[in-house]
């Protein structure tokens, strides 16, 4: 029996070099039926061309802005990083975290009391596009210190020693030596702060308002408040078009194989002052996000008044507080467990085409793809859970998949073929061999994913499960919406404790890897 069982794993590992494909069709399952009813070819010659071009001038600008100012702010820190090794350097790239798993609401509840405090409230930055490029670049600028800082620590010395002995100084031998090798891996860094600025939602929505609507927020709109689906459609399939021609760009540069040792070096005072600051302004907005959960805004007073409210079932009423946290948990704990297997499964059988597809899907609507899920629900009756775990599964994958890459992809083969000499399944090779020495990134990346999908907040928006089936980002985006400061910073404030702390667990655990 149990040769039969691996003989039957064995055969699936084999056939299934088609995982990519895979990943992709369970994209398209929940469209088909959206476009299959409700798309209308007629439309087409209805629509306004004119606010599409405006919508996308809006967008591209948010964009280009947002990178421009993000790879600015980050030049600095990155060249200290690159040569540096302390605590400073650590801080820095543990700032990482921002871009990637800082819950977004956090992030608009956390500017909205910065802006509104006295000393910025007469500048009259919130609802305008200084607000939205602010938050971005809080958001974005640790992509580009990371892809900055990594380029510049693997350029070879003997090149640089090369550029001065052509008589270049430290400027010319940055832009004339180091920024053109380095430049396809920071181009990487570049399109990812630009996709996440051009299909931002959350900042948009609450930071910038109607007026500064990107696609996604404007793809939202027109299905909720609309119904026009056409339109959105249309939104959707250029954003996505667009997005992939973008990335598609990075293809036209080939990264250079860089092995360059990390040699210390001594950095000027104002570059360390710099980064320090930085450093500082970074983490002042996420020690804001907490501060505020115990200090009372109205009585300026510290207080917990915020959590006894937020437990208190008289509030649950109104704001289901107790049943969104319990709700986001759930689905935290289940996804990760399906995205790790089956990012496994697709890098053992990696083809050409896997990272093109599932990075392509990362231009794809979050909004748009939260409403052809919640018609499945209408069409099928399918539990809201299941097609929640579908949704985050799919948005996660390419996050596990560059997570696990290196570990899964570079595991010895020197192992592997010792394995094969001794007979033992592919199963028993996972069990007894790949997944002892691999653990540690297994559990590191799925604390990870339960970070994300637990500040996730546009998809469950896209699905209005604020009543059915509510999330602490539903919860704590309803509070705000209601000028509940009070209880929605303290809310905000358990979230970020809890994104922080899995942040740390899990870089402990990787590190050992």
């Amino acid at each position: 029996m149990e040769k039969a069982i691996d003989r039957g794993i064995e055969k699936v590992m084999k056939k299934n070099r088609t995982y990519s494909y895979i990943y992709l069709i369970l994209w398209v399952i929940p469209l088909i039926f959206f476009v299959r009813d409700f798309f209308q070819m007629g439309e087409i010659k209805n629509l306004d061309y004119a606010e599409y071009f405006k919508l996308f001038k809006i967008s591209l600008l948010q964009g280009v802005v947002s990178v421009f100012f993000s790879t600015l702010v980050a030049l600095v820190p990155a060249y200290y990083m690159s040569y540096r090794k302390n605590t400073l350097t650590k801080l820095l790239e543990g700032l990482i975290f921002i871009p990637f798993f800082f819950p977004t609401i956090s992030t608009v509840v956390a500017f909205t009391l910065i802006f509104n405090l006295p000393i910025l409230k007469d500048f009259y930055i919130l609802y305008t596009l200084k607000a939205i490029v602010i938050a971005n670049v809080f958001y974005n600028s640790p992509i580009m210190i990371k892809y900055l800082s990594q380029g510049m620590r693997n350029i070879p010395r003997n090149v640089v020693e090369a550029g001065k002995i052509d008589g270049l100084g430290e400027i010319g031998i940055f832009f004339k030596i180091k920024l053109p090798l380095i430049f396809p891996q920071v181009f990487r860094g570049m399109f990812l702060v630009f996709i996440y600025t051009f299909a931002s939602f959350g900042v948009v929505l609450a930071l910038g308002g109607i007026k500064y609507s990107n696609f996604e927020v404007e793809i939202a709109n027109t299905l909720l408040r609309d119904a026009n689906f056409t339109k959105a459609l249309a939104l959707g399939a250029f954003q996505f078009l667009f997005l992939i021609a973008i990335n598609l760009l990075g293809e036209l540069y080939s990264p250079y194989e860089l092995e360059g040792e990390f040699r210390e070096k001594k950095v000027s005072s104002g570059v360390f002052i710099y980064s320090a600051v930085y450093l500082i302004l970074e983490s002042s907005v996420v020690l804001i996000g907490i501060f505020y959960g115990f200090y009372n805004y109205y009585t300026n007073k510290f207080s917990l008044e915020g959590f006894f409210k937020l437990f208190n079932d008289s509030f649950n009423v109104s704001y289901p507080v107790l049943e969104g946290i319990r709700n986001s948990l759930i689905l935290a704990s289940i996804t990760p467990i399906f995205v790790i297997l089956f990012t496994y499964l697709l890098l053992k059988n990696f083809t050409k085409v896997s990272s093109a597809i599932i990075f392509s899907t990362m231009g794809f609507s979050s909004a748009f793809l939260g409403i052809a899920l919640i018609y499945l629900n209408i069409l099928y009756d399918i539990k809201l859970w299941i097609l929640l775990v579908i949704g985050y599964f799919l948005i996660t994958v390419p996050i596990a998949y560059s997570f696990m890459y290196q570990y899964v992809r570079e595991f010895p083969k020197d192992i592997l073929d010792l394995t094969k000499v001794d007979g033992l399944s592919t199963i028993k090779t996972f069990l007894y061999i790949e997944c002892p020495i691999l653990k540690n990134v297994f559990l590191g990346t799925y604390l990870q994913i339960f970070a994300i999908i637990l500040g996730e907040f546009t998809i469950s928006y896209s699905m209005q499960l604020g009543r059915d089936f509510p999330t602490i980002a539903l919860v704590n985006y309803s509070l705000f919406s209601d000028k509940k400061l009070l209880e929605g910073a303290a809310l905000s404030s358990v979230n970020i404790i809890i994104v922080v702390l899995l942040f740390y667990i899990s870089n402990k655990i990787t590190e050992k890897e």
